[in-house]
């Protein structure tokens, strides 16, 4: 059976430097055999720190795009930097597998989802990753974040919406490449393409970085936690 792979970029960001191509949670990889089943997996590629969960999705489609049901899939982590946690292997109704990786020890990995006769990938940077936290975030608000360092630097940016009447919604975060001393200004409603009400910000980083946020209650900086955001 012959194999063809086609693959869908969304916002990009290489890790010049970790051999592993690192984009947003947009970037979907699908690997077909010709004229059956198709794998998606969703998010294509993982920054991860030590000790963290981080959630993925397997979707199987056939030919003509509809989902599968009940379709076994294996989901292998390439070695010991990582491990996988699921409910089930097992597609449900919507043709969806949904999972867990985690990160164990430093280094690149990568996860590989099959089913014995097509395959698509993760790649996974696990980095011991910088935490910081910003106490409190009101409405459509910029952050500031400033690469103190000469090197390239990734910070990934979790924001947490405070409980609304309706109940609170996941708002998944995204990851931002920063130069050399370089500034960004980051509108954080415009990247996670929502609308946001109070909460508070988490930013897991892969150097020392500097910023915050012009409040009603003046400029509250990010807070360094040593020990990591619990």
């Amino acid at each position: 059976m012959v194999l063809s792979r086609s693959v869908q970029y969304i916002s990009i960001l290489l890790f010049l430097g970790f051999s592993v191509v690192y984009a947003d949670n947009k970037e979907t990889e699908t690997t077909a055999a010709s004229g059956g089943n198709q794998i998606v997996v969703s998010p294509a590629n993982i920054l991860i720190d030590i000790g963290e969960y981080v959630s993925a999705d397997v979707y199987v489609i056939d030919g003509e795009g509809n989902p599968i049901e009940g379709h076994k899939i294996q989901i292998l982590p390439q070695d010991k930097n990582i491990s996988v946690k699921s409910s089930s292997f097992v597609s449900n109704e919507y043709g969806y597998i949904h999972f867990f990786i985690f990160g164990k020890q430093e280094g690149d990995s990568m996860v590989v989802v099959s089913d014995g006769f097509v395959s698509s990938q993760i790649n996974v940077a696990v980095r011991n990753l910088i935490h910081y936290v910003l106490p409190y975030f009101y409405g459509n608000m910029q952050l500031s974040i400033i690469n103190p360092s000469s090197e390239e630097n990734f910070a990934k940016i979790q924001f947490y919406e405070n409980s609304r009447e309706e109940g609170s919604r996941q708002v998944l975060p995204f990851t931002i490449k920063l130069s050399g001393k370089e500034m960004k200004k980051v509108d954080l409603a415009k990247e996670l393409g929502v609308e946001l009400g109070d909460g508070w910000a988490e930013i897991l980083a892969t150097d020392i970085i500097f910023g915050g946020v012009w409040t009603k209650k003046g400029y509250l900086p990010f807070r360094l936690i040593k020990e990591g955001f619990q």
